[in-house]
């Protein structure tokens, strides 16, 4: 056979097929076989070659069996593919199971990166309510975030403000812990242990990396001390809770909250808190158990509040004391509503007064606003750009924690 030959090779299971061009072309089925396996084994690595000009197999092939088929026959050409579709349904199996065994593989390995800086904790006594709301009892989870004994969890497990703390890491060692401070607008604590040795630290993801769709896994310590509790999703929005939050379908709820949110490499994404849209909720909201709907509070935010809780501090959400009419806040313009009596904002804005950027970064709806704002601190001084009567107006205000008589505001309008 002297005409010009192409191969196409299923070297998933072993099969070959070649055809030849011109006319009174033939076609090569092969399959080929080790010396070590059984001859009726098949070998996903193994290739069966016919170099043109000619029909010897490759080296690596000790026999091979050939059939040769005419294309003139119809029932050949049914028989071919029949055969072929076969062999793909084949591959494509072996392939879906290969994928599933990486991907667990790969979840596996990125647990197993940031499982020695979780940590398992558990409060004695304090009050077992919080307004009408019973509190529930049980461990929590922690993420170690500095060598030397800091260590941020979830503000949820402490709502009934405990009499004592004691935090397991992750080799079993058992440590008492002083809750150093409370971030009341993300919802976090910063524990501080005293350790014998350096605890390991965790690797942090940038949030610039963080994309919807991405592979996420929440990471917690409370069912069993030396094996972490484990749910996988996708990371489903950024930017969630006035800015504050990744937003998760991975599973969320007591058994992992304070833990982290990785991603398939084992960085950190963010700490999972039960963040609400009332940043007065002392414990953040509980209604969104196994609803498919869990929140993080981003890497770099984690690190910026550490910062500050550090110092022993509290933090609070940062108010400016402004309202907007009752449109809809994803495409209402930021116009000033009313402003609360003595509040940061009523000695710098009035009611028609349209906010156009804090801090430099441009607004353009209310949720853009909203955004910007919720990322902020009580004392925290910002620059505020605003138009009135056409013209261009700057002005610098300091936030508050609280408003000072909240009832005088229009009924219905919510402030910021």
């Amino acid at each position: 056979m002297n005409r010009a030959t192409h191969r196409t090779e299923l070297s998933c299971i072993g099969w070959h097929a070649l055809s030849s061009e011109g006319h009174g072309g033939e076609i090569y089925v092969c399959h080929c076989l080790r010396k070590s396996q059984p001859t009726s084994g098949l070998h996903a690595d193994t290739a069966c070659r016919i170099a043109p000009g000619g029909r010897e197999a490759a080296s690596s092939v000790t026999r091979c069996e050939r059939l040769r088929l005419s294309l003139a026959s119809s029932g050949t050409r049914f028989w071919l593919a029949v055969m072929f579709a076969v062999l793909m349904v084949h591959t494509a199996a072996a392939a879906g199971d290969n994928l599933a065994a990486r991907e667990q593989k790969a979840f596996q390995a990125a647990v197993d990166r940031v499982a020695p800086s979780v940590v398992r904790i558990e409060t004695i006594g304090g009050r077992d309510r919080l307004g009408k709301v019973l509190l529930g009892s049980g461990p929590t989870s922690g993420l170690v975030v500095d060598a030397d004994g800091l260590i941020v969890s979830s503000a949820f497990g402490f709502a009934g403000r405990p009499d004592s703390i004691l935090v397991q890491l992750a080799d079993g060692t058992r440590k008492p812990a002083r809750l150093v401070a409370t971030d009341r607008s993300r919802k976090l604590v910063l524990l501080k242990i005293e350790p014998d040795d350096p605890l390991p630290m965790p690797k942090m993801a940038p949030d610039a990396e963080a994309r919807v769709g991405q592979w996420a896994i929440g990471v917690g310590r409370t069912f069993e001390v030396d094996r972490p509790n484990v749910s996988v999703g996708i990371v489903s929005a950024l930017g969630r809770i006035g800015g504050r939050a990744i937003q998760t379908d991975a599973a969320a709820s007591p058994a992992n909250y304070g833990g982290p949110l990785v991603d398939v490499r084992g960085r950190v994404l963010g700490v999972l808190v039960p963040l609400s849209p009332e940043v007065d909720e002392e414990a953040g909201r509980t209604q969104w158990y196994d609803t498919g709907i869990g929140f993080a509070v981003p890497a770099d935010d984690v690190r910026r509040v550490v910062a500050r809780l550090r110092q022993g501090e509290d933090l609070f959400a940062g108010r400016l004391g402004i309202s907007f009419g009752r449109e809809e806040p994803n495409t209402a313009k930021p116009v000033v509503a009313a402003c609360h009596p003595d509040s940061p904002a009523s000695k710098t804005l009035k009611p028609g007064d349209r906010i156009t950027a804090i801090d430099g970064v441009l607004v353009d709806r209310v949720v853009e606003l909203e955004n910007v704002l919720g990322q902020l601190y009580a004392g925290d001084r910002i620059t505020i750009s605003f138009q009135r009567d056409g013209k261009q107006h700057e002005a610098q205000v300091v936030l508050a924690a609280e408003l000072p008589s909240r009832k005088k505001v229009t009924p219905k309008v919510a402030p910021r």
